[in-house]
C-alpha cells in the first residue's frame, strides 16, 4: 500500500469523523442523552455535563468506510497471508471486522447508558466479540493447521488486556486518543513496509477519525469516549495487532510492545490494589476486589501525574511512549532490540509509578 493511499484513507476518516461527531455532539446536547454528569462523590475531571458520544461517533464513521469493502489479501498457499500478494482479496474481511467491533461496542454502550453494570457481563460480551473475530477471520484460510488454536490463548489475553486497558488510560483528556494515534501511525508504517493492505486501510481510516475526536476531547473535554469508545478503540487496536501476527507474519514481540502502555497501566493498578488490600485490616472477597481494581481511577500513573501538571499529563506520557514506539518500529524485525526496549519502558513506567504513588493519595472525593 502506497503512502498516497494511506493519506487518502486518513483524509476520508477525517471527513467522515467531522460529519458524525458534529451531528452526534449536537444531538447529545439537544436531546440530553449519553451525558456524563459530574459526581461530587467520585473522582471526575470535569465540572460540567459532557457528551459520551465519542465512541458511537467513531464507530459510525469507521463502519461507513469499512463497509466500503477494502479486504485482506488472500493466499491459499500457506498458514499466513503473504505480505506481497496484492492481487486476490477476500470480499468480507471489512464486514467481519465490523461485526466483531460492534459486539464489543455493545458492552460499553450499555454501561454508558445504565451506569453501573455487572462486571462479568461486560467481560462475557467482550469475549463473544473476541470469539467472533477469531471464527470469522480464521475461516479466511482453510489450510490453517488447527493446532494453532492452542496458541491463541496468549493472544486472547493480550486482546482482553488491551480492550480493558484502554478504558483505564481513558481517564484524562486526550490520553487514550493520543496513545491510539501513536499505535495507528506505527501500524500505517508497518503496512507501508510490508504491503499489508487491510492493516493499512483500517489503521489510516481510524487515525483520521481519531484526529477529529482529539479536537473535541483535548484539552477542553467537549466530548468523551465513554466506556463504549474506550472498549472499541482497545479492541480495534488489539484486533489489528492480532491480525498482524496471525495473517501477515509481523513480529509477535513488536505487536506486544505496542500494547505495553495499557497493559502496564492495568497491571500496576492491580498490584497497587493488592498491596493496599494486604496492608488493610478490612479484607474483601475476590469479586469485590476485582471490581475495585477495574473501577478505581486513582491508581494509575496518568491520574497521579494529572494532579501535578494538569492536562499536560497526557502529552508527557504519550511523548515518552512515542519515543519508545519509534525505537521498536525501527527495529520491528529485531526481537532482541524490541525486548530490550520493552524492558526499559516497563522499568521506567514502574519506577515513575512507584515514585509518584502514595498509598494515602486518593483522588476520589469523600462524601
Amino acid at each position: 500500500m502506497e503512502f498516497s493511499t494511506l493519506l487518502y484513507f486518513a483524509n476520508l476518516g477525517i471527513f467522515c469523523g467531522c460529519i458524525t461527531m458534529g451531528i452526534s455532539y449536537i444531538l447529545a446536547q439537544t436531546m440530553n442523552v449519553m451525558q456524563d454528569k459530574p459526581d461530587t462523590k467520585r473522582f471526575k475531571l470535569h465540572a460540567k455535563t459532557t457528551p459520551l458520544c465519542g465512541g458511537i461517533s467513531i464507530f459510525i464513521a469507521y463502519v461507513v468506510v469499512v463497509l466500503g469493502g477494502i479486504e485482506i489479501p488472500f493466499n491459499s498457499h500457506g498458514n499466513h497471508i503473504s505480505s506481497t500478494n496484492v492481487g486476490d482479496f477476500y470480499e468480507y474481511a471489512g464486514l467481519h471486522f465490523y461485526i466483531a467491533c460492534s459486539i464489543v461496542l455493545c458492552s460499553g454502550i450499555i454501561k454508558d447508558i445504565y451506569g453501573k453494570m455487572i462486571l462479568w457481563l461486560v467481560f462475557c460480551i467482550q469475549i463473544c466479540g473476541f470469539c467472533v473475530l477469531h471464527l470469522l477471520f480464521y475461516s479466511l484460510d482453510m489450510n490453517h493447521d488447527y493446532s494453532l488454536i492452542f496458541l491463541l490463548l496468549p493472544c486472547y489475553i493480550a486482546l482482553f488486556l488491551t480492550t480493558n486497558g484502554m478504558n483505564t488510560i481513558d481517564g484524562i483528556h486526550g490520553n487514550a486518543a493520543l496513545y491510539s494515534m501513536i499505535v495507528l501511525c506505527a501500524l500505517c508504517y508497518i503496512a507501508y513496509q510490508t504491503q499489508s493492505n487491510f492493516i493499512g486501510f483500517a489503521a489510516s481510516v481510524l487515525l483520521g477519525i481519531l484526529f477529529v475526536f482529539l479536537l473535541f476531547n483535548y484539552p477542553f473535554g467537549k466530548m468523551f469516549l465513554g466506556d463504549s469508545g474506550a472498549f472499541l478503540l482497545g479492541f480495534c487496536i488489539g484486533a489489528l495487532l492480532l491480525l498482524c501476527v496471525l495473517y501477515y507474519g509481523i513480529n509477535m514481540w513488536y505487536c506486544m510492545a505496542l500494547m505495553l502502555y495499557p497493559i502496564c497501566s492495568v497491571l500496576s493498578s492491580v498490584f497497587a490494589s493488592l498491596i493496599m488490600q494486604l496492608c488493610s485490616t478490612r479484607k474483601q472477597n475476590i469479586a469485590i476486589l476485582v471490581d475495585i481494581v477495574w473501577q478505581r481511577h486513582d491508581l494509575h500513573l496518568h491520574h497521579i501525574l494529572q494532579r501535578y501538571v494538569g492536562n499536560a499529563a497526557a502529552l508527557i506520557i504519550n511523548t515518552f511512549f512515542a519515543c519508545f514506539v519509534i525505537v521498536v518500529t525501527y527495529y520491528y524485525t529485531d526481537t532482541l532490540m524490541i525486548l530490550l526496549a520493552s524492558a526499559c519502558f516497563c522499568l521506567f513506567y514502574v519506577l515513575c509509578f512507584a515514585i509518584l504513588w502514595r498509598k494515602s493519595a486518593n483522588l476520589y472525593n469523600k462524601a
